[in-house]
């Protein structure tokens, strides 16, 4: 039905005082101006106005007045209209959706799965009430509590409509992350439109801080911070050693760039990058404050051409006051990974800091991060040979993938040219600072006043604490088989001489602590015991994970390649080795092996175990039977 036909059988829909309005606060300033065009020729068309008039007084053409009012007259899922929302710049009312059926003969798959849950649910609607029922019905439960409690019935009811090869089943978490998203959606439509008040939605399940910086000649340095990822415009080839020691290629790749910059003086305070197209974790976000807590030395260039400006650095190493500094306001988005628990735990728990989590697609309220992003793409990134406009033209793209691959650079050039890049950021003056660096303003603060700081004077034991997690796990053991005691973590099993004798203590709790950027074959452990804790020593990992040292990151990679079926360990082998092995091998026909072996950092040769040592480990130091 066109749009004058719908206007003719409903002609109440011309009464735009019914229509839902947004709030102009929250349109962005760069398209307010637009909505208002928009908004008074479409009030204009309704009114009577011939088409003639509104092109001459609005700009707008007969065919882009009936697509605008087609917008706005487009019904929700709830049935009202959106309104004068869809005259939004940018605003998508027509969801994603998907036409092809999922391959069943991939079996845990993580792409090419875009709309397939909402196709799920288009498909199946005694679904999707099950799921309206509980999300819309839950109070304050956030959509992941809701999504875990309802998982397991949800896959029951799609095991009766779909076949154990079909989606949901034929994925790697079997639904899981989109059920949440689902659910976050289903409310956000439901909420924003109820009794067609906009304002009811906003706090409905949250009620985020604005994180409108204060004013920032009135703040000192560290007491507020802006926290960031970016998706660099740029493409890089990595090329790695081969089992040879033959050059080997990953394919084009991009990076996400995490940056903590400081309000008071625009410098960056630390950063961390994250290989690869698909989004950040929450360890990504600790170690760019890892960065800024530890101090900064200038690397060794290999790069030709490539030098540190005078004054070039970051706070940490070049004010000798900021050393060991602790930011006390952090501000966020809410991405997922700002507000997952170690990122949570680590800022407030371990640095003392407040987390601000400003509202999301407003960077309005992050102005400085969002300011240097933008500088580092238009005078960074984009001027290198491999840098390009996503708003370009294709030929751009193509240009800049092409270089890519002609100045192929290893990881640590990519690391060189990241920390040139941002060092020479915090030596380049700004106005707002009366022509001085970031750098050159820090120890200028730091010289003339005489406010307590917060520092520690260890800042790399600090450091090391953000990048540590706590597990309360259960000891298993015994049994039919009568096996020692251990502890199960990471689909490894962990033990020592103590916990082996600890028969009498299989099903109790202890507590685990790991540092995940370090070497993940030891963790220490502690049985609790009421209001006490004894501690248990340092645990060490069975095979086939106990040769060669790795971190978190990289036992979870070979865990998702051994999950797939893709990699098969025989007995007494270690896990990381035949993995790099096999990917090695693999490189040779597909640069996609390459590119694991990349994201997955550099792996160490293996630590081949001592017999002499390993047999004084099995002998206990006392009895296991007292003789009478």
């Amino acid at each position: 039905m066109s749009v004058a036909e719908r206007l003719a059988v409903a002609p109440e829909l011309r009464d735009t005082t019914r229509w839902d309005r947004p709030r102009e606060s929250d349109i962005p300033k760069d398209h307010i101006e637009e909505y208002r065009r928009r908004k008074m020729a479409v009030t204009a068309y309704l009114n009577g106005t011939s088409f003639a008039t509104i092109k001459k007084n609005h700009g707008y053409a007969k065919s882009q007045i009936y697509r605008m009012l087609g917008r706005c007259l487009t019904a929700r899922p709830n049935g009202t209209i959106y309104g004068f929302h869809a005259l939004i710049p940018g605003v998508s009312i027509a969801p994603y959706r998907r036409k092809s059926p999922v391959n069943p003969e991939l079996a845990a798959q993580t792409k090419g799965l875009a709309g397939a849950f909402m196709q799920l649910m288009a498909e199946h609607e005694s679904l999707y009430r099950y799921v309206e029922k509980y999300a819309l019905n839950s109070g304050g439960k956030s959509a992941a509590t809701v999504a875990k409690a309802i998982r397991a019935e949800f896959l029951k009811k799609c095991a009766k409509v779909r076949a154990p090869n079909q989606y949901p089943f034929n994925t790697d978490d079997q639904g899981a992350r989109a059920l949440v998203r689902f659910i976050d959606r289903m409310r956000e439509e439901h909420y924003a439109t109820k009794n067609g008040n906009e304002d009811e939605g906003v706090g409905a399940f949250e009620s985020p801080l604005t994180a409108q910086p204060s004013g920032a000649q009135q703040l000192r340095p560290f007491e507020e911070a802006e926290h960031d990822g970016h998706n660099g415009d740029f493409y890089f080839v990595i090329k790695t050693h081969g089992r040879r020691g033959e050059w080997i290629y990953t394919t084009p790749m991009r990076l996400w760039l995490l940056i903590l910059i400081d309000r008071a003086s625009r410098a960056i305070l630390g950063y961390a990058y994250r290989l690869g197209s698909t989004n950040y974790p929450a360890i990504s976000v600790m170690r760019s404050f890892v960065h800024a807590m530890t101090p900064w030395k200038p690397k060794i260039l290999t790069l030709p051409h490539l030098a540190y400006k005078e004054g070039a650095g970051f706070p940490s190493g070049v004010a000798p006051r900021a050393r060991g500094r602790m930011v006390d306001l952090v501000c966020f988005d809410g991405a997922k990974a700002n507000t997952a628990k170690v990122t949570m735990r680590g800022l407030t728990t371990v640095l003392g800091a407040t987390i601000n989590y400003g509202r999301v697609r407003f960077p309005i309220a992050r102005p400085f991060i969002e300011r240097l992003n933008q500088t580092l793409e238009t005078h960074g990134f984009r001027r290198l040979p491999i840098g390009f406009n996503p708003k370009g033209s294709k030929e751009e793209r193509e240009r800049a993938l092409k270089a890519a691959s002609e100045h192929a650079v290893t990881s640590d050039e990519l690391d060189q040219m990241i920390d040139v890049m941002l060092a020479n950021y915090n030596a380049d003056p700004h106005e707002d600072l009366v022509n001085r660096s970031p750098n050159e303003y820090i120890r200028m603060w730091d010289s003339q006043t005489a406010s307590p700081l917060r520092r520690i004077e260890n800042p790399e034991e600090l450091a090391q604490r953000l990048l540590r997690v706590e597990y309360i796990k259960t000891i298993r053991g015994g049994g039919e088989s009568n096996r020692p005691p251990y502890i199960e973590l990471w689909s490894a099993r962990y033990t020592n001489d103590v916990l082996r004798k600890m028969t009498d203590s299989i099903s109790k709790k202890v507590r685990i602590v790991v540092d995940v950027d370090g070497d993940i074959r030891l963790i220490r452990a502690y049985l609790r015991k009421g209001n006490k804790e004894l501690a248990l020593g340092i645990l060490k990992a069975g095979p086939p994970w106990h040769l060669t040292p790795h971190t978190l990151e990289q036992r979870q990679m070979v865990r998702r390649a051994n999950k797939l079926k893709k990699l098969v360990v025989k007995p007494g082998t270690d896990m990381m080795q035949t993995f790099k092995e096999l990917r090695q091998r693999e490189a040779q026909e597909r640069k996609s092996a390459t590119n694991q072996l990349v994201k997955a950092g550099r792996i160490a040769e293996p630590q081949m175990p001592s017999r002499e040592r390993d047999a004084k480990a099995r002998v206990a130091k006392s009895a296991w039977i007292k003789l009478r």
